[in-house]
């Protein structure tokens, strides 16, 4: 029997490559090591798109080409591509080479992003924290196979829950969103028919009222929190109000705010729309468990998060100011902020990358960590604008960057605007769970683990 064989001098030369670490997170920067590699030049690819791609070098993570950059005579680094916590089997390809193969854990995405299960159509802008369980979200449209009424987007079984306890009697459901309390599992609800204001308190598990408090909005469209026994704020249209009667101030870039308190009510902010600038700085308050502006910050466009440190004495923002380095005065760059809360100061700021818009910020209870969710337009490989979601993860005393999670491409072309985040550390995970505008399929939720 005669076969063909290959020309020895032609055969691919064996390729040795070293790869550290051997588990990274999405985002992060794995290094190849081969003393093969000074003999390989990087043949640049034609797509202006790819920048960080070869034609003659390739590595594949699972089905998905990362990009990769020469660091040294004998180093070649990639970035791990957008995936799923896993194990994957990487393979490197160079051109006159056999194929070198390395294994990597990836630490992403929990899952794939999925539908909140709201109304197409709702106004859901964001939620309040649940915590260990989801977010508490307010649905005010009714269509079929909807519910108006009060429900949970629960991160553990992904899907929405509408409560029974908060659709009986309700004509119309007046509050933006569940509001927060100074008392732990806690929550304010307004299930009053149109044109009356009774909010109300209730303990979970199970849903019990506790209190009738003295805010509320008859109109509806409201935001709300109790900070203690005797003080309550609500906010409609910028207008804030301590116990229905004492008007506070009017605020207008506080229009589909939503309240954040520190432990124990003893601090209160209010968080904006990534899409309300307004074309300048806005005067956002800082108030505390009595209800009193203590005082108020007028350099910034949007606050779009804000969370506390367990004292209180913390303030953590995802807050857009103005970039210096723009020719437009109203340019926006967003940043983190760790601010002194009783006085406002900036104790440190970590701005992001100019096309990064920030959404949210939540501090874990457990490890230094802060945890921010963010957006970025991107270009896919056929040319079609989209958005990118990503999780960052920081250290809490330095602000440095420990991680930079992206997520996968989300089902929907558009962004998702204005998200609250829940840290779940029990489960060692964060979901943002985001609004994307009318007609996106209401809220996503994007779960990532955590390294």
């Amino acid at each position: 029997m005669v076969a063909a064989c290959q020309d020895p001098a032609r055969a691919p030369i064996p390729l040795t490559v070293t790869a550290e670490p051997a588990a990274q997170t999405a985002g992060g920067v794995v290094t190849l090591t081969s003393e093969q590699f000074p003999e390989l030049a990087l043949l640049p690819s034609p797509d202006p798109l790819r920048p960080l791609r070869w034609t003659n070098f390739a590595i594949l993570v699972g089905a998905d080409t990362a990009d990769s950059w020469r660091i040294g005579p004998t180093q070649i680094a990639y970035r791990v591509p957008p995936l799923l916590t896993g194990n994957y089997d990487v393979a490197i390809g160079a051109e006159g080479y056999d194929q070198a193969r390395a294994a990597l854990f990836v630490v992403g995405q929990a899952f794939p992003v999925y539908w909140g299960g709201l109304n197409a159509y709702t106004n859901v802008l964001s939620g309040t924290v649940f915590p260990s369980r989801g977010i508490l979200i307010a649905e005010t449209y009714s269509w079929p196979g909807f519910t108006t009424g009060y429900g949970l987007i629960d991160v553990q079984s992904r899907r929405l829950t509408m409560y029974p306890e908060f659709r009986e009697g309700t004509r119309r459901v007046k509050m933006e969103a569940p509001g927060p309390s100074y008392r732990p599992n806690h929550f304010v609800f307004d299930l009053s028919p149109s044109g009356t204001a009774a909010a109300t308190v209730w303990r979970a598990d199970p849903w019990t009222v506790v209190d009738t408090l003295t805010c509320g909005e008859p109109l509806g469209a409201y935001a709300a929190a109790e900070l203690s026994a005797t003080t309550c704020l609500s906010l409609r249209f910028g207008t804030l109000v301590r116990n229905g009667v004492d008007t506070l101030g009017l605020f207008p870039s506080l229009l589909w705010g939503n309240f954040r308190l520190a432990r124990n009510g003893k601090w209160a902010v209010v968080t904006t729309s990534s899409l309300g600038a307004f074309g300048g700085p806005l005067t956002w308050p800082v108030l505390d468990k009595s209800g009193t502006v203590v005082y108020t910050i007028d350099t910034l466009h949007h606050v779009t998060g804000a969370a506390f440190s367990t004292a209180g004495d913390t303030m953590y923002l995802t807050a857009g100011a103005p970039d210096p380095a723009a020719t437009d005065p109203n340019e926006v760059r967003f940043a983190l902020m760790a601010l002194e809360t009783a006085t406002g100061r900036t104790i440190a700021t970590r701005a992001f990358a100019s096309h990064r818009v920030l959404q949210d910020v939540a501090v874990d209870p457990l490890r230094p960590l802060l945890y921010v969710g963010g957006f970025e337009r991107e270009m896919t490989a056929d040319g079609h604008l989209t958005f990118r979601q990503y999780l960052t993860v920081l250290h809490r005393e330095t602000l440095d960057v420990v991680a930079d999670m992206p997520a996968t491409l989300s089902p929907s072309r558009r962004w998702v605007s204005d998200a609250t985040l829940l840290h779940q550390a029990g489960a060692g995970r964060v979901s943002v769970v985001g609004w994307c505008g009318f007609d996106c399929g209401g809220l996503w939720v994007f779960t990532f683990d955590l390294p």
